[in-house]
């Protein structure tokens, strides 16, 4: 329980027993000091205690990060959930100023009322703002907008000597690394953010269906300038059709529409009920033993003409940007339908260059070894100059398989085959996503991990900051 993990120095760390913790995708398990500070104060005095007691510290948000970046075996888990106040909100600039702990659906309470958002927001409401930050998240605007770290105006760490500095946008190295940095330098604890003013809260949606790969590209190409949002949702069973689905594009209007409190809460509060109908958690359930690859290629074939008959670019519907960008909220708790093994996630991107033919050998990759992606979304990108961003100017595509029913060394093949092809034309995998990469792909898909690693050298000498992937990727 979290009251017992409240910090009550100097003895507490001696008094936290080691519990089992595991990612999101519940796929790796390890023991752990989960300890949950609520001030500065807490973590200062974390840190003393750690290094008196010979310990590391792994920070993280509320756990929604999928593989071993928050996960730091027989060692410390600092979870920042509990800081979670929002310091200063600017509604004349669109400035807001808050602490990690606090998520998206605690900031769109607040500032779609008045007309701003956030930029690069990943699929789930809950996500901190500590861990968007730390893994440089990216949405549907990515291509336009970047990812999160571009509207980072400052930040405020902990550093392993438990001094608090300030780190401002293009000051120095140490701002390229905490962002996306995996919480591997110090403790966020503040983060000041430039929000994107907007019409009105509302956005205007329409998909288009595409029957292959070239028009799949060809449409998110064509929309760019006129649409704010773009995903392309694709079903990676299809052998003769090879990247068929269809786009969903969305863009910012004005409207006559209106938005209160009472509406803004009932969209970003967490729904236990999937598309707000069926209960969740039983469902989910019931689900497990049906939800296995032949059964999701059938709802994918489904899905795919049921979208290539029925939309069409003159079909718009208008909804809230919460209710159209926070697909987790409709779909609460889906993980638990990949239980009692989980599921491992990759997400390759890959330079534009080629990409049609890039994109399409990544697909057949995947049903070489049947590990086809049950959810499948593709997205373009822009390049930033963070030194451990997941970022290039070109595509990334989601591949998610459930490990239930799956030999080993088959999902082992699969996953060695998709990085050397990912790796050969100098694309990279998404380090929030991933628990199997090396660091000998890591180290050629992130060229700039020796500039991150001089930064560590030097605010965090002795490692008081690490994690089950750091050891993995670092080593």
């Amino acid at each position: 329980m979290v009251e017992n993990n409240f910090l009550n120095f100097p003895n507490k760390l001696s008094n936290t027993k080691f519990t089992s913790v595991t990612g999101y995708t519940e796929t790796l398990k390890a023991l752990s000091k989960v300890i949950y500070p609520r001030n500065i104060k807490d973590c200062i005095n974390l840190i003393q205690d750690a290094k008196s007691n010979g310990l590391t510290i792994c920070p993280r948000g509320k756990g929604y990060t999928y593989g071993d970046m928050i996960i730091n075996s027989n060692e410390i888990i600092l979870d920042t959930s509990l800081m979670k106040n929002i310091v200063a909100w600017d509604k004349r600039k669109g400035v807001i100023t808050v602490q990690p702990g606090v998520t998206f659906a605690e900031i769109f309470k607040i500032t779609l009322l008045d007309n701003w958002t956030l930029s690069s927001c990943p699929g789930g409401l809950d996500i901190t703002i500590g861990g968007s930050i730390s893994n440089n998240v990216h949405g549907k605007d990515t291509w336009k907008r970047g990812n999160f770290g571009e509207q980072v105006l400052s930040l405020k760490m902990i550093n392993a000597e438990g001094n608090i500095i300030e780190i401002k946008k293009g000051s120095n190295d140490l701002f390229l690394s905490v962002i996306g940095g995996m919480g591997l330098l110090g403790i966020i604890i503040e983060a000041k953010l430039k929000l994107f003013k907007i019409p009105s809260p509302y956005v205007e949606i329409k998909n288009i269906s595409s029957k292959n790969i070239t028009e799949t590209i060809e449409i998110l190409e064509k929309e760019k300038n006129s649409s704010d949002f773009s995903v392309a949702w694709v079903d990676c069973f299809s052998r003769n059709n090879i990247g068929r689905g269809y786009v969903s594009l969305a863009k910012w209007i004005q409207t006559n529409k209106t938005v209160n409190n009472e509406i803004l809460n009932q969209s970003v509060t967490k729904n236990k009920r999937i598309f707000n109908i069926i209960p969740s958690k039983p469902f989910w359930f019931f689900a497990r033993p049906f939800f296995r690859p032949l059964n999701i290629k059938i709802l994918n074939s489904i899905n795919y003409y049921y979208h290539s008959k029925f939309t069409s670019e003159k079909n718009i519907n208008i909804d809230l940007f919460t209710n159209y960008n926070f697909m987790h909220n409709k779909i609460p708790d889906i993980r638990e339908v990949y239980r009692p093994y989980g599921f491992l996630e990759f997400q390759p991107i890959i330079p534009f260059a080629c990409s049609i033919k890039n994109i399409t050998e990544i697909i057949k990759i995947s049903q070489k070894y049947n590990c086809e992606s049950l959810l499948c979304g593709m997205k373009f990108h822009k390049k930033d100059d963070f030194y451990l961003s997941y970022s290039c100017d070109g595509i990334s595509l989601g591949i998610d398989i459930q490990l239930a029913g799956r030999k080993q060394e088959i999902v082992k093949k699969f996953y060695n085959e998709l990085f050397d092809y990912t790796s050969d034309v100098d694309g990279k995998i998404y380090l929030a996503k991933d628990e199997k990469l090396d660091c000998t792909y890591f180290k050629k898909m992130f060229p700039k991990y020796k500039k991150f690693l001089s930064t560590k050298n030097d605010v965090d000498p002795n490692c008081l900051f690490s994690s089950n992937m750091y050891k993995r990727l670092f080593s």
